[in-house]
Formats: structure tokens, sequence, C-alpha cells
């Protein structure tokens, strides 16, 4: 086959086996071909220096590629080479998203990650769940809710958060924790080289405290163990992360 890029849209994407359908005209006939656009065939693409970095395919990309032969006497094709050049419609949702960054879309569970499909686009974009996030339920799958984006100066990392969030008990009384910055009796669950790792409230958050000279000389003299109780306060948390710092006496 030639070498000859040939320019395209992606139709379709199957999530699942990581490959898309492209859409493409041939002596003005309307025809389709399927693409690898799995993180390993990315990855090999660079490599090649035939793309400069991976792109999280969209349905409505425009691309490019060549066509190829594989199977029993090269009797099926595929696209090769496959390289981004735009896609209009994640434009317009970015332009719409520094203006008013709220959108309805449906949510998408594939290999038990989250995924949200903009109503109107259909793009498919990942959704970034908390830790302590009660995950969504059937309901919240087959009906639309409403999402924002995130990463926007980046299109290629462009990520989806909800704006409805439903928080475990023990993430709603850490933020009152930290808004007050009241203390908490930690428990030590394990005392490594790498740190202090600590259950904050009922073994369903933890934290790691990194060790300092005076810590390891806690450690040293045993005033710190496995299971003892310390007190720490929360001096960063946000839905991905919870930081702490020690509270006692030094």
């Amino acid at each position: 086959m030639s070498d000859k890029s040939i320019p395209g849209k992606i139709t379709f994407i199957h999530h699942e086996k990581s490959r898309a359908v492209i859409e493409y005209m041939d002596n003005g006939k309307k025809k389709t071909i399927q693409a690898d656009i799995s993180t390993k065939e990315q990855q090999k693409l660079k490599e090649q220096k035939i793309i400069k970095k991976p792109h999280r395919f969209l349905m409505g990309d425009q691309v490019t590629f060549v066509i190829k032969k594989t199977g029993a006497n090269g009797s099926q094709q595929y696209a090769a080479n496959l390289q981004y050049q735009y896609n209009t419609s994640l434009e317009i949702l970015i332009n719409k998203a520094q203006i008013e960054n709220k959108f309805l879309g449906y949510i998408k569970v594939t290999d038990d990650n989250y995924f949200i499909k903009e109503i109107d686009s259909y793009l498919f974009f990942p959704l970034t769940v908390s830790p302590y996030e009660i995950a969504p339920t059937e309901k919240e799958v087959a009906d639309p809710v409403y999402f924002k984006f995130e990463n926007i100066e980046k299109p290629e990392k462009i990520t989806a958060s909800l704006y409805n969030h439903n928080y475990i008990p023990e993430f709603l009384t850490a933020v009152q924790h930290f808004k007050k910055q009241t203390l908490i009796d930690a428990t030590i669950k394990q005392i490594s080289a790498f740190g202090i790792h600590l259950d904050l409230i009922n073994d369903k958050l933890h934290a790691k405290l990194n060790i300092d000279k005076s810590l390891s000389g806690k450690i040293a003299d045993k005033s710190l163990l496995v299971n003892s109780i310390m007190p720490v306060k929360i001096k960063h948390l946000s839905p991905l992360k919870i930081v702490v710092e020690y509270a006692g006496e030094i």
C-alpha cells in the first residue's frame, strides 16, 4: 500500500478494545477503517518519531493515517501511523467552559474506570472520582448529571468532575477538623523508612507523615509505636489528598 497520508475523522471509539473507527473518502466514496489507539501503539509511534506525544483520541478527532494490510494474503486493511490534527467539537466545549464550566452528560463505567459522555457532542472524558466519595449509583449512571471540565488549558489532559458529590461521612468529619484546625487522634498503622502511616478516622481515611529529625528520635526511643495514638492536624485537604502534620510536643 501507498504510504501517502490520508485525512479522516474518528466516528466511533471502542474504549474496551482501544480501537477507533475512522471515516474517510476514497475516490469520492465514503469508507471506514479501524485503528489501534492503545497506549502501547502511541508509545511506539512516539519512539519512531511519527508523533511528538501520545494523544487521547475522542470522537470527532480529525486525523491522518496510512493504510496498511494484514491478515491472510493481506486481505484486511488497517489505519497505521495515526496522527491527531484537531477536533472542532472539543474546541467548542473548551470555549464554552471558559465562559460557564457546567455541562450535562452521562456517566459510563469501563473496567472500573469512570468516564462521562457529554450529552451533545458525545465526547468521552475521564471522570475523576474521589477515593473519599461513594461511587455513582446505577441510577446516576442511567440519568444525566452535571459536570465540569478540569485542565482545560491542556486539551490532551482534560478530565471531568461532578458538580454534586456523595462523600463518605468520615471525609465530611475531616472537613470540619480542617476548617476548625482541631486535633485528630490518629492511630499509627505502620512505620517505615518512607514515613508514618496513619489511620485518621474509623479506618476510612489515611495519611502519611514524613519522618523528620524529631519524629525519628521518638521512633528510636519507642515513644511512637505501631497502634499507638499520635495527635495530628490536617494542613491540606482536597477530594484527592489529605496531608497532616504532627501536633504533639516536639
